[in-house]
C-alpha cells in the first residue's frame, strides 16, 4: 500500500470539486462505464473508463512511440484541431499515440472545446501528463518550494497536483481543482507517465512519491535518449523510467543550447533532405542493428519520436514564453506576477509548411506500423511489469 500524502481536508475538498467538474464536463455518460479507483490509499480519486489494453507485440522488432507534448494554452483552438487530427492520422493505421497533457490545457479544452474532451476519453489514445511554467515543479520556477521541510515540500506538490494553477501569479487556486487529478478525473483515466522536471533532485524525488501516489506508472529520467544498453527497464518509486534508446525529434547542425535541429523546422530549408523523419528513423535502426551483429547491444532499441502538438502549425518559441521568460530562448526565467498579455513570440507557419510537416508525420506512423512495435507508456510498463526485460531482450 502507498502512503497517502494528502490531508483530510484536502481530500474533502478535491472530491467535491472533482464531482462538480465531473457532473459538468461528464453529462450524459453511462455510469456503467465508469468506475472509482484509489490509486492511494486515503481518499485520491481518479476515474478509470475503459483503460486502454496493453497494445500486442512482437518482440523480433524495434518498439517505438509517438509522444505528443500538448501545452499550447495561447492558441486553444490550434491545439484542440491538431490534437483531433492526431488522434484520426493514429487510427487510421491502427495504433495509439501518448498524449502529455498539461492541466491548463485541459482546462482550455473544457471550456472552448468540450468535444476533444469526449474524444480523448473515448479513444484508446495513451493520456499522460507533464506540467509547463509557471507550475513550480518546472525548473526555473520553484521560487516557493526553496526552503521547505520535506513534510511542507510534499504537501506543497500534492497541492500543485489537486488544486488549480493562478498562471498570474505561479500559486494556488483553491477554489477549483487542478493538476493531474483534473487531468484524470477529466480524461476518466489516471495519466501514464508524469515527468517531475524539476532541477532540484530533492524535489524530482518528493514529487515522484506524490505522483506514484496519485496513480501515475511512468517517470523520466532523461528526455529523448539515455536508456542504459543491458537494461532498459529501470524503477523510481514503482515507477517505470521511460524508456528510450533513440529519439527522433531534433539531430544534425547544433542549435544554440548544442543539441541539434528540429526536424520540423528544417524541412523548408536547403538541409531538407537530411532532415526526413522517417529516413533518420531507418538510418538509427540501421546502426542499431549493426551494434547487435557484432554483439555490442543483445535486445530491440526503444525509440521516442517526439513533437509538441504547437508544432504543426507554428513555429518559434510557445505563444507564452515571454509571459515566463526574459527571452525567447528561455534561458532568464522571469519571477511572478507574470505578465499573461506579453507579445506572442510564435510564428503562424504557412499552409505550406504545415502541410510539409504533417506529410513527413504520417510518413513516419505508416512506415512504423507496418515495420515496428508503435507502443506508449501504457504499453511499455506492461511490458516491463510482465517480462522483466525477457521481451525487450529478444533476438
Amino acid at each position: 500500500m502507498k502512503t497517502s500524502f494528502m490531508t483530510r481536508a484536502a481530500a474533502a475538498v478535491l472530491a467535491l470539486n472533482l464531482l462538480l467538474l465531473a457532473a459538468v464536463v461528464l453529462a450524459g455518460c453511462n455510469e456503467a462505464e465508469t468506475a472509482i479507483t484509489n490509486p492511494g490509499d486515503g481518499g485520491e480519486q481518479a476515474v478509470q473508463v475503459g483503460r486502454p489494453e496493453p497494445a500486442a507485440t512482437d518482440p523480433s522488432k524495434p518498439y517505438i512511440t509517438f509522444a505528443i507534448n500538448v501545452h499550447d494554452t495561447e492558441h486553444i483552438d490550434e491545439s484542440a484541431d491538431t490534437v483531433l487530427r492526431l488522434v484520426g492520422l493514429f487510427e487510421k493505421y491502427g495504433v495509439k499515440g501518448d498524449f502529455y497533457l498539461t492541466a491548463p490545457v485541459v482546462q482550455g479544452y473544457v471550456e472552448r472545446r468540450p468535444e476533444v474532451i469526449e474524444r480523448l476519453r473515448t479513444s484508446n489514445m495513451t493520456i499522460s501528463y507533464h506540467v509547463r511554467p509557471p507550475d513550480p515543479l518546472y525548473a526555473g520556477f520553484d521560487q516557493s518550494l526553496r526552503g521547505l521541510d520535506e513534510a511542507a515540500l510534499q504537501q506543497d506538490l500534492l497541492d500543485y497536483e489537486t488544486y488549480g494553477l493562478d498562471m498570474a501569479s505561479g500559486g494556488l487556486d483553491r477554489s477549483r481543482p487542478g493538476g493531474y487529478t483534473f487531468v484524470a478525473q477529466t480524461l476518466g483515466r489516471n495519466p501514464v507517465a508524469a515527468p517531475s522536471p524539476s532541477s532540484s533532485q530533492r524535489i524530482k524525488e518528493i514529487s515522484q512519491k506524490v505522483y506514484a501516489g496519485l496513480g501515475a506508472r511512468m517517470t523520466l529520467s532523461y528526455h529523448e535518449e539515455g536508456s542504459d544498453p543491458g537494461q532498459p527497464f529501470v524503477w523510481v518509486e514503482g515507477m517505470l523510467v521511460r524508456p528510450s534508446d533513440i529519439g527522433v525529434t531534433r539531430w544534425g547542425i547544433p542549435g544554440p543550447k548544442g543539441k541539434g535541429q528540429f526536424w520540423w523546422s528544417m524541412l523548408d530549408t536547403p538541409q531538407a533532405a537530411n532532415y526526413n523523419p522517417t529516413g533518420y528513423l531507418q538510418q538509427q535502426l540501421a546502426a542499431w542493428q549493426a551494434r547487435k551483429d557484432s554483439g555490442e547491444v543483445s535486445r530491440q532499441p526503444f525509440v521516442t519520436a517526439l513533437i509538441h502538438e504547437n508544432n504543426f502549425a507554428r513555429s518559434g518559441a510557445e505563444g507564452w514564453t515571454l509571459s515566463y521568460y526574459a527571452d525567447t530562448a528561455k534561458d532568464q526565467p522571469l519571477s511572478p506576477p507574470y505578465d499573461l498579455n506579453a507579445p506572442d513570440p510564435s510564428i503562424p507557419r504557412t499552409p505550406e509548411e504545415q502541410a510539409g510537416i504533417w506529410a513527413a508525420y504520417e510518413e513516419m506512423v505508416a512506415w512504423s506500423t507496418a515495420n515496428l512495435n508503435v507502443v506508449t507508456s501504457e504499453d511499455i510498463v506492461a511490458l516491463a511489469a510482465g517480462q522483466s526485460g525477457n521481451t525487450a531482450n529478444s533476438q
